[in-house]
């Protein structure tokens, strides 16, 4: 069945039947792929009528940014895709519409990471599956090629083991939370996997975050493990800490903003929360901004307290929770702003997640006859009693 497809405004779509909708449809697809076919031909003339230097290559991809408001990205695959149409059967496929876009992009990558002598066999056999398959499988049988050809992988020279790509790229959003993106080496890969894997799952039965987000928490919780350590370097004659400012009256009330060095403002109660056990300088102010008191980095739980601690809880002492003591803070359940203790009938081990819980949610806890006990609400509390 043939479906000849309106241009109009209104096509009528409402009077076909299902069959004839998808027709239409698989009408659509073939003429985006011809289109494409089109542009990149045209792509490949406008190319060959520059000397194919850097700075044509640069040029081409802004002028059809300009020309026809494509994206970078878009622009780059038009021009990759034009050396693609030179292989007479990529050409050919492609014009008879057995090729999408996503199919293109898989053949030039594949081709690209393929050995020099064997790239017409992989040609040959990537347009024999992009005829059955989608992109997206086709993808996956690309990856299963390259393996096959090359099963122990690229071997790498003594340079990259001596300096391995390594980067991290790190942006401060206006509300003091950073975004990152990079790349790390095999090597310091594997380590950062064992490292997320026990901290990453999850604490209990009815743990309901999302794997990103466990995973999130997970790095943070590496950070914080980290900065615990005694063999961090020196800045400036000091070891790593957080530098936290604000007025007195505001950090015991809970409101207003402390200042983060280097990273910008922090609402109040995150600022008593990451009080409870870390490395703080903190700079109090009075009503007119003057520096009352400047308090030296130094760790709030003393080790004494902490291995007290330990022996107590034994690991985080919420309900359902497993998380090794090592992997806790110490949480004053008084806390130490408002005249609270730190002596063991006011701390309580708590991890990262089941910590920012209590701080920032409806749950609390108090020691009840020399144990934590935890309550939801109006809820019952939950103590948590360890054996042994």
């Amino acid at each position: 069945m043939t479906v000849v497809l309106d241009q109009s405004a209104d096509a009528g779509w409402w009077r076909l039947d299902e069959g004839a909708l998808w027709a239409a449809g698989e009408s659509a697809e073939v003429c985006r792929r011809a289109d494409y076919v089109r542009q990149v031909e045209v792509v490949a003339e406008l190319w060959s009528r520059t000397a194919h230097t850097k700075d044509d290559q640069a040029a081409m991809v802004t002028d059809l940014m300009a020309q026809w408001k494509v994206t970078r990205a878009e622009a780059r695959d038009l021009l990759r895709h034009t050396e693609l149409f030179e292989h007479e059967a990529v050409h050919e496929a492609a014009g008879e519409g057995l090729l999408s876009k996503q199919h293109l992009a898989v053949i030039d990558m594949t081709l690209t990471e393929a050995p020099e002598g064997q790239r017409d066999e992989v040609e040959a056999a990537l347009l024999e599956k992009a005829a059955e398959f989608d992109g997206a499988t086709l993808r996956v049988i690309a990856r299963h090629i390259l393996q096959l050809l090359d099963q122990d992988g690229k071997a790498p020279d003594d340079r990259e083991l001596a300096e391995p790509k390594r980067e991290l790229h790190l942006t401060s959003r206006k509300d003091g939370s950073v975004v990152f993106r990079g790349k790390i080496d095999q090597e310091s890969g594997a380590k950062l996997t064992a490292l997320l894997s026990p901290l990453a799952k999850p604490t209990s039965a009815d743990d309901n975050r999302t794997t990103p987000e466990r995973q999130g928490d997970a790095f943070a919780e590496i950070i914080d493990l980290a900065a615990g350590s005694e063999d961090l370097p020196q800045e400036g004659g000091e070891r790593p800490h957080l530098a936290l400012t604000m007025s007195l009256k505001d950090f015991q009330e809970q409101r207003g903003t402390a200042d983060v060095e280097g990273m910008g403002p922090m609402d109040a109660a995150s600022a008593r929360r990451i009080g409870c056990d870390s490395k703080v300088m903190r700079v109090v102010l009075g009503a007119k901004s003057e520096v009352l008191d400047i308090g030296r980095a130094s760790r709030t739980i003393p080790n004494q307290i902490r291995r007290a601690l330990i022996i107590r809880d034994k690991e985080c002492a919420f309900p359902g929770c497993q998380r090794r003591p090592r992997q806790c803070h110490a949480h004053h359940v008084i806390h130490w702003a408002d005249g609270g203790p730190t002596s063991v009938d006011n701390l309580v081990l708590l991890c990262g997640h089941h910590h920012r819980l209590i701080h920032h949610s409806h749950w609390t806890v108090k020691i009840n006859e020399g144990w934590p006990e935890f309550a939801a609400g109006r809820d019952q509390g939950q103590r948590r009693e360890k054996a042994g």
